[in-house]
């Protein structure tokens, strides 16, 4: 791992545990509402993962993360440098390690941003956990572009030897 990366995710785990520390001492009397039916803040002490599965399952869930996190540390080597994977990365690695430490220290996750759409309650969930779903879609998107471009050289190559 390169040392922008690292800075990079130390940044973002300060960010997550940051706004956590804060969302715990603002909603310590109840919830704010921002936008009414749509957005508010609200303090979650989450045991499980998102729409409560694995529920008290917190030995389960932070081997899953040490998985994740080994995974992600071997697959990485894999993929060509880019401005994508590197972002890819260190969003991944914050986040998990955001909601790993909470649940290591706490036994559980502090969630508190809460949405409904058109009506349906959208689970409570975090800063870690948009760190991990933007970090996912940017390493999809860092696969799709290597093996893009990958094809690209493979017709180049066809074309020599057609001539």
């Amino acid at each position: 791992m390169k040392k922008r990366e690292i800075i990079l995710i130390v940044l973002l785990f300060c960010l997550d545990q940051g706004s956590k520390y804060l969302m715990k001492n603002l909603l310590s009397n109840g919830s704010i509402v921002l936008i009414p039916s749509f957005f508010s803040l609200q303090w979650l002490e989450n045991t499980g993962a998102a729409w409560s599965i694995f529920e008290n399952q917190t030995i389960f869930l932070i081997i899953i993360s040490l998985l994740c996190l080994v995974f992600f540390s071997v697959i990485q080597n894999t993929i060509k440098e880019s401005r994508w994977k590197f972002f890819a990365v260190s969003f991944l690695y914050a986040g998990i390690l955001g909601n790993l430490v909470d649940r290591i220290v706490f036994g559980y996750v502090k969630d508190y941003l809460s949405f409904t759409i058109f009506g349906y309650h959208f689970p409570v969930f975090n800063l870690a956990d948009v760190f991990i779903v933007i970090g996912a879609i940017l390493f999809i998107i860092a696969v799709l572009r290597e093996e893009s471009s990958h094809g690209q050289v493979r017709s180049i190559r066809r074309r020599k030897f057609k001539n």
